[in-house]
């Protein structure tokens, strides 16, 4: 065949018509022998080249013929059929052509699809149509089949095209791999993937391929990952020295695949890194049918609403008051919180509680006597904090498995790791239902990797993995009660997508006082993308306070307060009683307890994440930017921001790139055109204010001037509020008093006009709320001050000569 020919037949050189200038999309190439290149937009970039299709049946190692290796121990994929059809329509969205490649492993059928979407963005897929039989590798971190297989850059940095990234590629990646929501992520260039790009079980995950900071090309950011089967899909690096590529497909360890069974990977495709994740993230989530996931996971009680923590770092962490039960020590935490105006409105509370078997897994997840002589409920209805439980991997000797005398399914080793896990839907009802009586609101399932990487009978199944989520997840939603997810790998994040009862996921690892876990500004970005409440874990709130982990003590409670706040999730101190900054945990929150938080998590911006990666132009400014993050809000249809700046050089950071890093282009309507500056982590917030108009033609009129910020101690926090289209006002919120200034858990109905601006406050009874607005760049800011009504909510009203007034609304 003219392979001219058959592209333009299967891919017809017009642009879509639904895209913007501003848009990405993705063609692919595809010749006669089932090869294909993908090309970026309207410059036709080549991105990336295939290496051929892989898959194992009957012991056997099948190849396509070209991408046989000297040496190995493989048979020829026979390439049978190349169908293309199209248009259509699946749950994604309008197909624009569908390519359909037919092999044969021996006697198994094998297909490969590719479909082009209207939207830009491509699907691999590959199916089983008869299953297969005596597919393992012997290695969980193997693939046993793979397509997509894409090629990387040739060892000692020698490629040539970009698309196998060559030596003029400036690409760069970030790579989600490890526990807490892919909290070892890699950042590197394109070109040394081979060696840096990490895979298997514990690296399968969200992959952002971009365009260098200041390349001469238009910028570009690719995200891949599994779209389906995200609990046995596996990414895995080839290094072949002469041929070394990246594959999709199933992890090496399962045994057997039944029929029809597929495994898909998305190529994404948008303008920059946030946007291309926030659009990944809307796919997956229309395909687990939960696009309104984000929305819904933000309505949780428990990411609203302050916390008290007993988890690994707290004071109270297998530590109870002396001479005292955990009954005793709860009910005595809420007494101090009481009386010292702390608003916990529930607590976590982490292993210390139930009965630990083999291996220390779970046995019976029940209170022992020990450490409630009086059951969990009588706590419950002491304190009437609502509960977030914390569980583990299950023992192989744990209660409820029939093996052991149990009334219930379980896949039980003895041997090995000693776990468990169980294969019924009714065990999960029974374990939520009985617990939602001692008042469980959120099932934290912790040692998530753990139990996934440590049964073999997960490990060789390509379903049982999403059955045991699967199973948990629909247990919670008949009780009406949600999931945290905690130690997860990417696969557990990506496998959250299809659950609407996961909303949350602690998105670093364990908090110590005086450790670094409060860096999750990139690890917010995955986990927003795909509906997930981000969660930073417990801190400790007053810097002197010391004793339950020798000496260390907590150098900078600022700003796990703040950090805690940004992340749109749960606010967890863990004090000892006696030990709280109130004031500081008060800066959080509303006097009934509910968060005053951003409405999407801070996020490390865009420059920081290529500088990282080493992406950068040569005769750009490389310097690391260490951690500048955004948090976004929409209040009363006006966007609200708050930059952090920690460790940082001074930075000049343009409005566009604070939009860029909540996954906009531009979320500002066409009517704001100035938003004002002021750092609410100095002394005095309202002294100096900078003023960005948007409409500007200079970078220094449209930026904001960060400071350096070079210790942790040192750290600058900005609020960014827009000018009210049409007037002169700007509303300020809370400047003086809290982390987020103007929140939604707050502030509604904003309105002004030539004489005056208004704003409805909402917050507890009696809860005195202080506010600021400015009427114009030459008169004095206005202080208004009013008492929240038993009705909840009261309207402020500021007048231009600086004075307020309070109404009813």
């Amino acid at each position: 065949w003219n392979m001219l020919a058959l592209f333009l037949l299967l891919f017809p050189l017009h642009l879509p018509t639904t895209f913007a200038s501003d848009r990405r999309w993705l063609n692919a190439k595809i010749d006669p022998s089932g090869e294909f290149e993908i090309f970026m937009g309207e410059e036709r970039r080549p991105w990336f080249s295939s290496n051929g299709v892989m898959v194992r049946n009957n012991g056997v190692l099948y190849r396509t013929a070209s991408n046989r290796r000297e040496g190995e121990d493989s048979q020829v994929l026979e390439l049978k059929s190349l169908e293309q059809t199209g248009p259509g329509w699946d749950a994604l969205g309008a197909i624009e052509k569908e390519v359909s490649i037919s092999y044969a492993a021996g006697s198994m059928p094998f297909v490969t699809k590719i479909r082009q979407y209207q939207e830009g963005f491509i699907v691999f897929e590959q199916v089983f149509p008869e299953g297969a039989s005596n597919t393992s590798a012997q290695d969980h971190d193997k693939l046993i089949s793979s397509f997509p297989t894409i090629k990387l850059h040739s060892e000692g940095g020698k490629g040539g095209a970009m698309a196998a990234g060559g030596d003029d590629d400036n690409r760069g990646f970030l790579a989600y791999a490890g526990h807490m929501v892919g909290s070892s992520y890699v950042t590197a260039p394109w070109k040394t993937a081979r060696e840096s790009l990490p895979g298997g079980i514990e690296g399968t995950g969200p992959l952002v391929v971009f365009t260098g900071e200041g390349a001469s090309e238009s910028p570009a950011a690719v995200v891949i990952s599994p779209l389906t089967s995200f609990m046995s899909a596996n990414q895995v690096v080839d290094p072949s020295p002469l041929s070394p590529s990246l594959g999709y497909g199933l992890m090496g360890s399962v045994t057997s695949v039944p029929r029809k069974y597929s495994v898909a990977t998305i190529f994404f495709p948008s303008t920059h890194i946030h946007r291309a994740m926030q659009g990944w993230g809307d796919l997956l989530l229309k395909n687990g049918n939960n696009a309104d996931k984000r929305k819904q996971s933000r309505t949780d009680f428990t990411v609203n609403y302050l916390a008290y923590s007993t988890d690994n770092g707290a004071y109270y962490y297998y530590l109870t008051e002396q001479n005292k039960t955990y009954q005793d020590t709860l009910i005595d935490i809420k007494r101090y919180a009481e009386a010292e105006g702390i608003p916990y409105r529930h607590w976590l509370m982490d292993s210390w509680w139930y009965f630990k078997g083999d291996k220390n897994g779970v046995k019976n997840w029940t209170a022992m006597p020990s450490i409630f002589p009086d059951g969990i409920d009588y706590v419950y209805n002491r304190t009437l904090w609502p509960i977030v439980a914390h569980n583990r991997y299950w023992s192989a000797n744990t209660d409820y498995a029939k093996q052991n005398g149990g009334d219930f399914d379980f896949c039980v080793e003895h041997d090995g790791s000693q776990m468990a896990v169980p294969l019924e839907q009714r065990f999960w009802d029974f374990l939520l239902s009985d617990a939602k009586k001692w008042g469980l609101h959120t099932y934290e399932q912790d040692w998530l990797y753990n139990e996934f990487e440590g049964l073999q009978c997960i490990l060789e199944s390509a379903t049982l993995g999403r059955q045991w989520l699967l199973q948990m997840a629909s247990g919670a939603a008949k009780n009406s009660l949600t999931i945290q997810y905690c130690m997860s790998w990417p696969r557990h994040v990506l496998q959250s997508t299809e659950f609407s009862s996961v909303t949350q996921a602690r998105a670093s690892d364990d908090y110590h006082p005086g450790n670094d876990q409060w860096r999750i500004g990139v690890t917010s970005i995955f986990a927003h993308a795909v509906g997930l409440v981000p969660t930073k874990d417990n801190f400790w709130s007053m810097e002197g306070e010391v004793g339950r982990y020798g000496n260390d003590t907590e150098p900078f409670p600022a700003l796990q307060a703040v950090v805690s706040t940004l992340s749109s999730g749960p606010v967890a101190p863990s004090d000892m009683i006696g030990e709280s900054d109130v004031k500081l945990i008060l800066r959080s929150v509303r006097a009934d307890g509910l968060i005053l938080r951003p409405d999407r998590p801070a996020m490390v911006i865009e420059a920081a994440i290529k500088r990282s990666a080493a992406a950068s132009n040569p005769k750009q400014d490389n310097k690391p930017l260490g951690d500048i993050q955004v948090a976004h809000s929409v209040v009363s249809g006006l966007p609200y921001m708050q930059v952090l700046a920690v460790e940082s050089p001074s930075y000049n950071l343009s409005l566009m790139a604070m939009f860029q890093a909540g996954g906009y282009d531009d979320v500002t309507p066409a009517i704001v055109e100035a938003f004002l500056c002021f750092e609410t982590s100095g002394q005095d917030p309202l002294r100096n204010f900078q003023e960005l108009d948007r409409r500007s033609s200079s970078s220094s009129s449209s930026s904001l001037q960060l400071p350096a910020a070079p210790t942790k101690k040192d750290f600058s926090l900005w609020n960014v509020v827009p000018r009210i289209p049409s007037t002169s006002w700007v509303f300020l919120g809370e400047a003086v008093d809290k982390w987020v200034a103007v929140s939604g858990s707050r502030f509604s109905e904003i309105q002004a006009n030539n004489e005056e601006l208004s704003v409805v406050a909402s917050g507890g009874p009696g809860e005195i709320v202080t506010a600021y607005a400015r009427p114009a760049d030459d008169l004095p800011v206005a202080k208004g001050r009013c008492e929240v009504p038993e009705a909840g909510a009261v309207k402020m009203i500021f007048d231009l000569d600086g004075g307020s007034s309070c109404g009813a609304i």
